[in-house]
């Protein structure tokens, strides 16, 4: 088997039956270069990490907003979970009272996670009344839109069997 054939494992593993084999796999002992590190215990060079921290980049800018739009969006969506819920108790409370002014009873208590994010109000007029959620001012709620359409502040208008919500496209 000639020198450059022969493969280097095979020196090490089976014992050579011919002479010039036998030559052959010492020569390639003494030739092989003695390296101080094996391929495998390598690190990455600066290219490869910075090819790596650019593309964990762009995967950052395209997730980031994403993930903020989809939060703004659930926000809301516990916002508007909470006015109904409001509607229903009011509503209940007006069936028991007959007619009365609009009110929250004094043991309502707003989800806490509704409260980091909004301010809830009502506003009684007469038999009619308003509900609205005001986003507060820190987190980026203020922000929220749907188009061109704010959905900083959400309502729920009240007229007898009537109730419509506003801005409709946030609902």
């Amino acid at each position: 088997m000639p020198y450059r054939a022969m493969c280097w494992r095979y020196c090490r593993i089976a014992k050579p039956a011919k002479q010039s084999d036998r030559r052959a796999c010492k020569r390639r002992r003494k030739n092989k270069p003695m390296r101080a590190h094996s391929r495998h215990a390598r690190g990455f060079s600066l290219i490869e990490l910075l090819v790596v921290m650019v593309i964990v980049g762009v995967l950052a800018g395209i997730a980031y907003p994403a993930y903020t739009s989809h939060l703004k969006r659930s926000h809301r969506a516990e916002a508007r979970a909470e006015l109904l819920r409001m509607q229903m108790v009011i509503e209940k409370q007006r069936l028991t009272t007959l007619g009365a002014q609009p009110s929250l009873p004094p043991s309502w208590v707003t989800a806490p996670s509704v409260a980091k994010h909004y301010q809830l109000t009502i506003q009684p007029m007469g038999q009619s009344y308003t509900l609205e959620a005001r986003a507060l001012p820190g987190d980026g709620q203020v922000e929220d839109r749907q188009g061109e359409i704010s959905c900083a502040v959400l309502m729920v208008r009240v007229q007898g069997l009537d109730a419509r919500h506003e801005p409709a496209p946030c609902w």
